[in-house]
């Protein structure tokens, strides 16, 4: 009688432990969906139709210069106090502020710039991985890609490396600098800058692309100020 008494209440225990670890199971799944989502991205670049391409403007330049300072804050650029005069001059430059959503480490960044999509948090994990070839833009729609679709469009890269992990064979010249060196505040920019006066001088690319990393460096090191 015991026995049966016992094995009764096991039953009825049972159901609540199984109840509960059936909601642990959907609720990582759930979240897991949430943080993890899947995007499917369209292959190929997009293209003006035959109607479309009457209407298409002409480039007012031949060339662009793409320059990221990493971690420069909007207030380095625009108080009255910045060196960057020619941003508070009128129609010398149009300045605002970008608000960056989470995750805001290199390679989401660079993947949202160039894509115009929002990053996943799987991009953390890949942005520490040397190895990782599966996070390449380069089937993907782009500007650089536009810009290599052009006639004549070539592309220069001098900075993080990050950009020849996500575009592995896009650029026809290329000097990366490694982003995990936090302890290099001055080298790491010293040599992006060292190549942009030869670079100037050749007409052989369309686009050109700069990232420098020394601000960045001293953020981790030593703190913002």
């Amino acid at each position: 009688m015991a026995s049966k008494h016992w094995h009764s209440l096991a039953k009825v225990s049972s159901h609540p432990l199984f109840f509960t670890s059936s909601l642990i199971l959907i609720s990582l799944i759930v979240f897991a969906l949430g943080f993890f989502p899947y995007k499917a991205f369209l292959p190929g670049h997009a293209s003006f139709t035959v109607d479309e391409a009457s209407l298409a403007q002409q480039a007012p330049f031949d060339k662009i210069i793409f320059m990221v300072v990493d971690a420069l804050r909007s207030d380095f650029v625009f108080s009255h106090r910045s060196g960057f005069r020619f941003t508070q001059q009128s129609g010398s430059a149009i300045p605002y502020t970008a608000h960056a959503g989470a995750p805001t480490i290199t390679m989401p960044r660079i993947k949202a710039i160039t894509t115009g999509s929002t990053p996943s948090f799987l991009d953390v994990i890949l942005n520490f991985a040397d190895g990782d070839k599966s996070s390449s833009l380069e089937s993907q729609d782009t500007w650089l890609g536009q810009l290599m679709s052009k006639r004549d469009g070539r592309l220069v890269l001098y900075g993080d490396n990050t950009w020849l992990k996500l575009f592995p064979s896009t650029f026809a010249r290329a000097d990366g600098t490694s982003s995990f060196f936090v302890s290099d505040f001055t080298e790491v920019d010293l040599n992006v800058t060292r190549n942009v006066p030869a670079a100037l001088d050749q007409n052989d690319w369309t686009g050109m692309i700069l990232h420098y990393l020394g601000l960045d460096h001293i953020g981790h090191k030593s703190g913002p100020t």
